[in-house]
């Protein structure tokens, strides 16, 4: 506990000491949190509650962002002993902590409020309920809790739907296990909490499907017409890469073998064992045979690290004994968490020391893809200021997303932000909302930041009677990045350019 509190404490003070801008996705869901609803278009709608939570207790703070991620990250340690410790014991369920502890996911986990966070909490709080309630400990309440991670966790992220099904596959799995299967709160439990996703789904069916459409794309082979092969093997070889960082080199090159070498064999191996193989290494394994077919996000196999954590555990105090690693290699745990340690201490200072050499926004500085955007909003301000109606102006971002939702959270006044999307598709929520025209802004003046742009496109500037640019900017994204931004005023809208097709709510 006192290991789980100064780290706790660690990330808090780091946090107000250290102010550090959102990350793109972050300023992405905090707009999601302002417009609250029932279903968004890439996600459910789980991380804009979270985030219309801290912005109202936090008052739009970015210190709000980092303390909740904090707070999520920690308490998804103290999950992982709790589930460990059932499954094994205190001592075991203290490595697991440790080395979940110095991994850098999380301290990015920690520090970034994204979807894993609260995803993670989820995932671990139902892992550690349906083992109480299948060894016998748990009673009501522990139904109850598995009942709400799992309806939570649904609304979360798409990934907490797996969750069952590989807790119906643990089950059928063994002659001591498949007695449960008997039992009507298993299925109530079970396939009652898809009907969280009910919201949801009524939000998608009202709008064109957009998130299956969306979530599909993730899976589309992805081949730039090169060679195959060759393709196939970097994807794979990328995700090992990654997962080399996220889990700390030390552990992810005992936890893979351990995880992978096992899994063979998990029907002749104890209860517990088999159970954190079947939620850990047999969807971790999907993960890798997935990557030689396609390239996957680094945070994909997040959530099935927490039973590997516990099977790693498990091996460095004995309880486990798979054929390799060697059993020699555990006396080298203080080498593998010094390792993870000085990766972390990296991602939490790296930063400071290239701000100190003049070389912030270095491609090797942890913070490199978040420098630069409150710059792009302080000069902003600076012509949206000198306007002598800027209360009356509505404003638009063209671009990527993250210009919108960095501009959003910026400001002073954190106002309204639209976007316009020049393929005239959905790419983003920004298409999904009321535009100018719809929220009654026909004749009105809107004042429009665009990224490298002397000019506005032709389409868009029909829209207006009068298009004049006011300004032009450059900021500095890092020692060696600069991005140049024009600042338009346009008078009178007189119809919103077309956009993409969609449903009203």
């Amino acid at each position: 506990m006192i290991l789980v509190t100064a780290l706790l404490l660690f990330r808090l003070i780091y946090a107000a000491i250290f102010p550090v801008n959102p990350a793109g996705d972050e300023a992405y869901y905090w707009d999601w949190g302002r417009q609250l609803d029932y279903g968004y278009y890439s996600k459910p709608p789980m991380i804009a509650w979270v985030y219309a939570f801290v912005d109202w207790i936090g008052g739009g703070s970015l210190f709000a962002f980092r303390a909740m991620a904090a707070i999520l990250g920690t308490l998804s340690l103290l999950l992982l002993f709790g589930l460990t410790r059932a499954l094994f014991d205190a001592k075991t369920g203290w490595i697991a902590v440790l080395i979940a502890g110095v991994a850098p996911a999380n301290s990015v986990l920690s520090f970034f409020l994204t979807i894993d966070a609260p995803l993670i909490v989820f995932w671990s709080t139902a892992l550690w309920m349906f083992w109480r309630v299948i060894s016998g400990e748990g009673k009501a309440g522990s139904w109850l809790i598995l009942f709400l991670a799992l309806g939570f966790g649904h609304l979360t992220k798409q990934m907490m739907m797996v969750f069952p099904v590989l807790a119906f596959l643990f089950l059928i799995l063994h002659v001591d296990t498949r007695h449960h299967l008997k039992k009507p709160v298993l299925w109530l439990v079970m396939l009652g909490s898809y009907l969280s996703l009910t919201p949801p789904l009524v939000w998608n069916a009202k709008n064109d499907w957009i998130t299956f459409t969306h979530t599909k794309h993730h899976f589309v082979d992805a081949s730039d017409g090169g060679n195959i092969v060759l393709e196939r093997i970097e994807d794979f070889l990328s995700l090992l890469g990654t997962q080399l960082g996220v889990l700390g080199p030390g552990t992810a090159v005992v936890l893979f073998p351990i995880c992978l070498i096992l899994l063979p064999k998990a029907r002749l191996l104890s209860a517990s064992a088999r159970f954190l193989l079947i939620f850990g290494a047999l969807p971790l394994a999907g993960m890798l045979l997935l990557a030689l077919r396609q390239g996957l996000q680094p945070n994909w196999p997040a959530v099935f690290y927490v039973s590997c954590f516990a099977l790693t555990a498990a091996w460095y105090t004995g309880l486990v004994k798979p054929n390799f690693p060697p059993q020699a290699m555990r006396k080298h745990l203080p080498v593998s968490v010094a390792i993870s340690v000085g990766l972390v201490l990296f991602f939490y200072f790296g930063p400071v020391l290239f701000e100190m050499t003049g070389k912030d926004g270095h491609k090797a500085d942890p913070n490199r893809r978040v420098l630069g955007h409150d710059l792009v909003a302080e000069e902003f301000e600076k012509i949206r200021s000198a306007q002598p109606d800027s209360g009356d102006l509505f404003l638009v971002a063209l671009g990527h997303r993250d210009i919108a939702s960095h501009l959003a959270f910026g400001l002073p006044d954190q106002p309204r932000l639209y976007r316009w999307e020049s393929s005239g598709t959905i790419v983003s929520q920004y298409e999904m909302w009321n535009n100018p025209e719809e929220d009654g802004l026909i004749g009105k003046d809107a004042l429009i930041l665009a990224p490298e742009m002397d000019k506005l496109p032709g389409r868009f500037a029909r829209a207006f009677r009068k298009v004049e640019k006011l300004d032009e900017f450059t900021v500095r994204f890092g020692y060696d990045r600069e991005r140049t931004f024009s600042v338009f005023r346009a008078s009178g809208l007189k119809s919103w350019p077309d956009g993409p097709p969609r449903q009203k709510n």
